[in-house]
């Protein structure tokens, strides 16, 4: 058996045998691991190099994307809601919600340059499509448990 297939499989194993000390967050993070890892067929030394960068690029996106859109929800809330904002108000909060995808461009540019000679150009198309998939296959398992990652 080969090593990336024992690697998988320990991490699949980790994630699925629900230790109680570790939150969604974390077993989410380690599934959205081995499902890249398995996808992009990483070597072991692609992987030592690819994951610090990915990772650094995942921290980076959560904080431009999830951390930004949130406060704006939470901003538009505070008003009382899309309907109570003023016509300015709402101006400027589509240009932050441009800025975002702004920024989120940049970064995902950072990611191609920071990944180039690191895995190839076919392996860094394969990481868009296997970032998609599991995001689909996440938002299946989350439904089919009714909300609740601890369910098996």
């Amino acid at each position: 058996m080969n090593l990336k297939k024992i690697i998988f499989g320990i991490l699949l194993f980790t994630v699925f045998t629900g230790i109680a000390q570790r939150n969604d967050n974390e077993k989410i993070k380690a599934y959205k691991t081995a499902f890249l890892t398995e996808a992009l067929e990483l070597t072991v030394d692609e992987a030592e190099k690819f994951w610090p960068v990915y990772n650094a690029y995942s921290k980076e996106y959560q904080k431009i994307k999830i951390t930004k859109t949130r406060q704006i929800f939470k901003k538009i809330r505070i008003a009382g809601g899309i309907d109570q904002l003023s016509e300015s108000e709402a101006d400027t909060i589509l240009e932050e919600f441009v800025e975002i995808d702004s920024n989120v461009a940049k970064a995902k540019e950072n990611l191609k340059k920071n990944l180039t000679g690191v895995i190839s150009s076919k392996k860094m198309i394969k990481l868009i499509s296997a970032e998609q998939n599991f995001n689909k296959e996440l938002l299946k398992r989350f439904r089919n448990r009714g909300g609740n990652m601890n369910k098996n």
